[in-house]
């Protein structure tokens, strides 16, 4: 297998997805630098390095929404009213329709997870999403403590769905994801582009229809 598609091969129990730059276009801290930039004066490649620092303490669950506002402040010295904040964090989501039609869409012989790297109020919004009612397993990394690529938060999915390793597949916007979760035994599909992602998941699930028009669109 290539290196955009790895780990086992065979026939799979369960298919587990990440969630930013996977349900969403591009990574939702690239997005989320954007919007947070523009609130806060300054540019994004100024934002940048500080923001993910935070972000790290944030993901695990160290703190809250107010904890990060108050921590990037200080990190940048920046000052911004907390909910205007709130809203241009939360608002930077650019979702990925096809993505949602395709889990929606996914067979009931398959067990569906979300593992994440996430942060508190956006794991509620994604849990509550009706468009993944489909989706039986939720792991995010503020809830668990822990960050991929680790392999405990990798090994917090496996016994969410119930599902060894080897019978799972795993989709992420990251190759260091991927190259971690195919070390364990996963079989991790890449999606970069539309048209490339969809040629790996026949490969590997030819036996599950992408929904028509999947690799023509964002």
């Amino acid at each position: 297998m290539s290196a955009a598609t790895s780990g086992g091969t065979g026939a799979f129990d369960a298919i587990a997805f990440d969630w930013g730059g996977v349900m969403t276009r591009g990574t939702f801290d690239s997005s989320a630098i954007v919007a947070l930039a523009g609130l806060l004066g300054t540019r994004p490649e100024d934002l940048e390095g500080a923001y993910l620092r935070v972000m790290e303490g944030f993901e695990v669950g160290e703190f809250d929404m107010e904890g990060f506002h108050a921590r990037l402040g200080a990190a940048t010295g920046t000052t911004s009213n907390l909910e205007e904040f709130r809203a241009a964090f939360l608002g930077a989501v650019r979702e990925r329709p096809a993505m949602y039609r395709l889990i929606a869409s996914l067979p009931d012989r398959y067990t569906v997870g979300v593992l994440s790297n996430n942060v508190p109020e956006l794991c509620d919004t994604v849990r509550d999403d009706p468009r993944l009612a489909r989706v039986e397993a939720f792991v995010f990394s503020n809830e668990i403590g822990v960050r991929k690529p680790h392999t405990a938060a990798f090994e917090a999915l496996s016994r969410a769905l119930g599902t060894p390793p080897e019978r799972t597949v795993f989709v992420d916007d990251n190759r260091d994801n991927i190259a971690a979760c195919a070390a364990l035994g996963f079989t991790g599909l890449l999606i970069d582009t539309p048209t490339a992602f969809a040629a790996r998941w026949r490969s590997a699930l030819p036996d599950v229809a992408l929904p028509e028009g999947f690799d023509e669109h964002e």
